[in-house]
């Protein structure tokens, strides 16, 4: 494909917080893509977010939007419940598909999608766009380079305010463990993605999950709802390399939130972190700091590393925060689906991170260490 790519966002209401604020302002930005449908669950708020931003098509059933011949690829960015369909009615259309992570209700949903992507011969694409994230990919390349020579060890925290006892209308669904979105896929792993990709994978991992805040608030209602999601995950492991890893992820935290990722090596010290209060490892933004062990007679401070330029390939005109990483995957996504190639996190890798959500889960569930 050398033409432009034409696009139909399932979930591309205007009120969607996530595709109206990433997925769609990077597509206008971005000149390969062309946004042609607009699909949400009513065809009134179909036809007035497509108005909204000027998109020619509307449609309130996914599979419409899927078989309209002006659509080539197709972005499922609605709840995760609703993945399935979504994705399955493009797939069944013989489109290329991007999916927000998690890619499925649960394992055997995600199985289920990689196959049926597979049999088609589609492009397929997972949201786990930390990987697209020009500050973890240079870290992953000093770490591939030796700056700190051997990796011996990992320590991860990622503490957020949200899933604890406070929610809004448009998250209250995060706390109910049945819709597959929670602090363990994800907060944890989103996170846990990008360390593995940094890094390498686990070898054998253990865990303890526990949901210590049981009933959250509603903030326009006061409504007190109960609330089925884990609020405390703690991991350790070892990787393949032998690198130990520790992480804590926790939400309901008021005070020192965001995320930080420290590598300790045998010649010295990487950490990527940003703390402020809507912190996320996949949402960028994050500081680069490194100290060279050797030269700690001079400095025992950590120095702030700048990433080079070539970590950036989408235009100046696409903003930072969250969106930036999301148009750095969709801009490697259209290079694929244009060059034939598979660059971008697939659904392969998603179901490989969800079998490693299922081993933490079952660490946790029987206090056993799981190989794997």
């Amino acid at each position: 494909m050398d033409k432009t790519i034409r696009v139909g966002v399932i979930g591309g209401s205007a009120n969607n917080q996530w595709a109206s604020s990433t997925h769609i302002p990077a597509l206008q930005r971005l000149s390969k893509f062309k946004i042609t449908a607009i699909g949400t669950t009513r065809m009134e708020s179909a036809e007035k977010s497509a108005s909204q931003f000027g998109v020619p098509h509307a449609y309130a059933d996914s599979n419409e939007l899927a078989n309209d011949p002006d659509v080539d690829m197709v972005i499922a960015s609605v709840k995760v419940p609703d993945h399935y369909d979504a994705v399955m009615a493009t797939l069944n259309a013989g489109k290329h598909v991007y999916c927000e992570w998690p890619l499925g209700l649960n394992t055997s949903q995600a199985i289920e999608m990689n196959n049926l992507a597979t049999a088609k011969k589609v492009h397929h694409a997972v949201g786990l766009q930390a990987r697209q994230s020009p500050e973890v990919n240079f870290v992953k390349d000093l770490v591939a380079e030796g700056y700190i020579g051997k990796v011996l060890s990992c320590h991860m925290k990622v503490f957020t305010t949200a899933k604890g006892g406070t929610t809004n209308e448009a998250s209250k669904y995060l706390l109910n463990h049945s819709n597959g979105a929670n602090l363990l896929t994800i907060n944890a792993g989103h996170a846990i993605d990008a360390l593995c990709y940094a890094v390498g994978d686990f070898k054998e991992i253990s865990a303890t999950i526990a949901n210590q805040i049981k009933q959250a608030k509603v903030q326009e209602t006061g409504e007190i709802i109960e609330k089925t999601t884990v609020d405390q995950i703690l991991i350790n492991g070892t990787l393949k390399s032998g690198a130990t890893v520790s992480i804590h992820v926790q939400g309901g935290v008021p005070y020192r939130t965001g995320v930080s990722l420290e590598f300790f090596g045998t010649e010295g010290v990487i950490v990527l972190s940003n703390e402020s209060t809507h912190a996320q490892l996949q949402w960028g933004d994050l500081k680069v700091e490194g100290m060279h062990l050797a030269n700690r007679e001079n400095s025992s401070s950590l120095a702030e590393l700048t990433i080079p330029d070539h970590y950036r390939w989408v235009p100046d005109t696409i903003p930072g925060g969250p969106v930036f990483n999301v148009a750095q995957a969709l801009e490697k996504f259209a290079k694929d689906i244009m060059e034939g190639t598979r660059r971008i996190p697939s659904f392969d890798d998603a179901v490989k991170l969800h079998k490693l959500l299922d081993h933490i889960q079952k660490a946790a569930d029987t206090g056993e260490r799981q190989l794997l």
